[in-house]
Formats: structure tokens, C-alpha cells, sequence
């Protein structure tokens, strides 16, 4: 039995990716762990100004697309564990990486960070020896 880490953002790519490692999970009999992490590069710690208010924003969409992944696999003989942080995408998914022992690490292609998932996929491929599947945004017929 493995472990496979999803990083998701709730956009449509995050969806197509979610929907991939819910499969390699089942194929594999492995535990999913989902992980939203809100950008504390764009988002601070909340109190009331405008900006903060955008933070809270922020982390209330984190919880919602983790949930959204654990529904999508609610019906799949899929353990799904699901986990949001604050810091910078691609440093948070290698230290979570590394804390579940994950054998694969699958993330969409783009993604609704300011800056695209492919540059956080791309930096996160870079900085570790695990498996990591980038889901295509459009995959090729």
C-alpha cells in the first residue's frame, strides 16, 4: 500500500488532476492525501482590512477544494486525508511529500495561483526524486 499527494487549488486543472489520483490511488491501493496551500506570498495571517479579508477568503476556498476531492471519492474504495498550510506551493507540497512518504506527487498542469501550476509543478519536479505526474490541462487524443 502507498501514498499519493494530490496538490489542488479547486480550479478545473485541480479537478482533472484530482480525478487521476483518485484512479492511481484505487489501482494502487494507496492512500490519497490532499493538500491546498494558500500562498502566504498573496495572503497574510487574517484580522479585518480588505487584504485580510482576501485571506480569509483564501483559506475558505483551500478547505472547500480539499473537500470537493474527498467527495470526488467518496463513492471509490479511496482513503482520502486532506490537509490545507500557508507558504509557498511548491516548498509546502515537497515538505508534505516528504512527512506522508508520498511514492507519487500529482498536480494539474495550471492551476488559479496568480502564478501558473506549471511553474510550481515544474520547481516541484525539480526538488524531489519522487514520481510526479503533471495532469495536462488538455490532454492529447
Amino acid at each position: 500500500m502507498g501514498t499519493i499527494l494530490l496538490a489542488t487549488d479547486g480550479s478545473e486543472y485541480a479537478r482533472r488532476a484530482a480525478r487521476e489520483a483518485i484512479d492511481l490511488a484505487e489501482e494502487r491501493d494507496a492512500t490519497l492525501h490532499v493538500i491546498c496551500v494558500v500562498d502566504e506570498r498573496r495572503f497574510d495571517d487574517p484580522a479585518l482590512s480588505s487584504a485580510e479579508l482576501a485571506t480569509i477568503y483564501a483559506e475558505d476556498h483551500a478547505v472547500l477544494s480539499v473537500d470537493e476531492v474527498i467527495g470526488m471519492a467518496a463513492d471509490r474504495p479511496v482513503t482520502v486525508e486532506g490537509d490545507t498550510r500557508h507558504g509557498v506551493p511548491d516548498e509546502i507540497i515537497l515538505e508534505c511529500a516528504d512527512e506522508v512518504d508520498a511514492d507519487t506527487i500529482v498536480i494539474g498542469e495550471h492551476g488559479d495561483h496568480e502564478e501558473h501550476f506549471s511553474g510550481v509543478g515544474r520547481r516541484v519536479t525539480d526538488g524531489t526524486d519522487r514520481d510526479v505526474m503533471i495532469v495536462e490541462a488538455h490532454p492529447k487524443s
